[in-house]
């Protein structure tokens, strides 16, 4: 019987793995991994000694470095409000489209525009715009759009009751949970019918939100998209705004003056947890947790039980794994800023506070994660959009002549994205050691304390460097 669950987890299980993330070869490496993980560690170490040794302020000149880039001859049109407001009207059009295409488009995912653009394009596309431009989803969110434009009909902004204090964040991270469930686990989320759900659903709960607590509340604290762009948008070089457009140091956005809440905390935690799971999803770990639940003699009737009762073991399974790794990496971070209060405050700034004060400084590491691992993804999967642009409704058009178009899925090879992912987490972790160096500076008392502070978070940032690269290594090495 236990082989039995096993044949049937591996068959559930491994053709969704390999279409994921697949680039078509093996890439044998030039020397053994555990020496590019030792180095990679070793150039995060080496980076805090430069930075300890050059940085001696918290960020506040860093910050005060801009340049408005819309005063640059050639630019300064792009922030008229005719721009701008023909952009809106663009992403609204595309919005209702998009509703068209999964209501009345083909029904098979790869001949219907839909999935390709929300999954691909949008989802993946959007967050590594946010992180190398900019809030782009702040001027193209299209329910933040429609509902401004209901506002303005209706002669003004728009709220029924205050939006209690004590929800802070957690609408966003419940939200995020549910979407992260649907990316990585729910089968058919690809599906346009599926899909259509999904999006009148979501949408209603966004519109509903901001018409019972107001338009910015809403946004700011319970649509989880422009949590999460905004997020990584805090880390890219340019910053928009009242009119300007400037150009600024990487980074210098996760720079905080507050902490942050404990749901706050907790998306960022879930943010990185989330796609740390996707790429667990596909290494020999994975299937040794798959056979040790086939095995266990203790669970074996349950599951035998779950099965026969119609469930999904395979999907159960990674629902669990998936509720429980963001509280073992919350745990896991608050032992280490807990160590950091301790080393550097000796306790009289509370373990929480640090928390909230380091936690931006995971957002590198999250980015460089995101680029490491969907990057081949992006541009494999992403050449489903060529031909679909011709015939997005899948009705048998060609409008452009892109329609015989075959993926190209040697685009990217092994070799590249090994190497990418190794420059993109050491570069997002010394990144991560940058901006909690600048925050160290702020909330500890004087430079020694500060240094002394960061020691517990080199290490976590260290560790996870290696376990980085080796999660993201097996699909290439294996």
């Amino acid at each position: 019987m236990s082989r039995i669950l096993i044949a049937i987890f591996v068959l559930i299980f491994a053709p969704f793995s390999a279409f994921a993330h697949a680039f078509g070869s093996r890439y044998d490496l030039p020397l053994p991994l555990e020496l590019f993980m030792l180095g990679a560690g070793a150039t995060v170490l080496v980076s805090f000694v430069i930075m300890s040794s050059t940085l001696k302020h918290g960020g506040e000149k860093a910050e005060s470095l801009k340049f408005d880039m819309l005063k640059l001859s050639g630019l300064g049109f792009l922030g008229k409000p005719i721009i701008l407001n023909t952009i809106r009207i663009i992403s609204v059009g595309c919005f209702c489209f998009l509703l068209v295409s999964v209501f009345f488009g083909s029904p098979d995912p790869f001949e219907n525009i839909a999935p390709t653009f929300v999954w691909v394009i949008w989802w993946v596309g959007m967050a590594f715009l946010s992180a190398l431009i900019g809030n782009l989803w702040d001027l193209i969110n299209p329910w933040k759009i429609l509902f401004s434009w209901f506002e303005e009909i209706a002669g003004g902004p728009w709220k029924i009751l205050n939006y209690p204090s004590w929800l802070d964040y957690w609408p966003s991270v419940f939200l995020f949970y549910i979407f992260a469930w649907l990316e990585l686990i729910a089968e058919g989320s690809e599906v346009p019918e599926n899909l259509a759900i999904l999006l009148v659903i979501y949408s209603g709960i966004t519109w509903i939100g901001q018409l019972l607590f107001g338009r910015e509340k809403w946004l700011k604290h319970g649509e989880i998209f422009t949590v999460f762009f905004g997020l990584f948008a805090r880390f890219a070089p340019t910053i928009g705004g009242l009119g300007q457009w400037n150009l600024r140091l990487p980074g210098i956005g996760l720079l905080c003056e507050k902490p942050f809440s404990i749901s706050r905390i907790f998306f960022i935690v879930i943010l990185l947890a989330t796609v740390t799971f996707d790429g667990i999803l596909e290494t020999p770990l994975w299937v040794n947790v798959l056979e040790w639940f086939s095995e266990n003699r203790s669970i074996r009737l349950p599951l035998i039980m779950l099965q026969d009762a119609g469930f999904n073991i395979v999907t159960l399974i990674k629902t669990l794994f998936l509720v429980i790794l963001p509280f073992l990496f919350l745990l896991v971070f608050f032992v280490f800023c807990h160590a950091t209060a301790m080393f550097g405050s000796g306790g009289r700034i509370p373990s929480m506070d640090v928390a909230g004060y380091f936690i931006l400084s995971l957002i590198p590491i999250a980015i460089a994660y995101h680029l490491a691992h969907y990057f081949s993804y992006l541009l494999i999967a992403g050449q489903y959009i060529i031909p679909l642009v011709s015939d997005p409704l899948g009705l048998g058009w060609n409008l452009f002549g892109t329609i015989e178009y075959r993926i190209d899925i040697g685009i990217v090879n092994a070799k590249f994205v090994w190497y990418l992912a190794v420059v993109a987490i050491v570069f997002g972790h010394a990144m991560a050691v940058y901006v909690a160096h600048f925050m160290a500076i702020r909330v500890f008392f004087d430079r020694k304390s500060a240094l002394r502070s960061q020691f517990p978070m080199l290490v976590l940032m260290v560790l996870y460097t290696m376990i980085s690269l080796w999660i993201l290594s097996q699909p290439i090495i294996s």
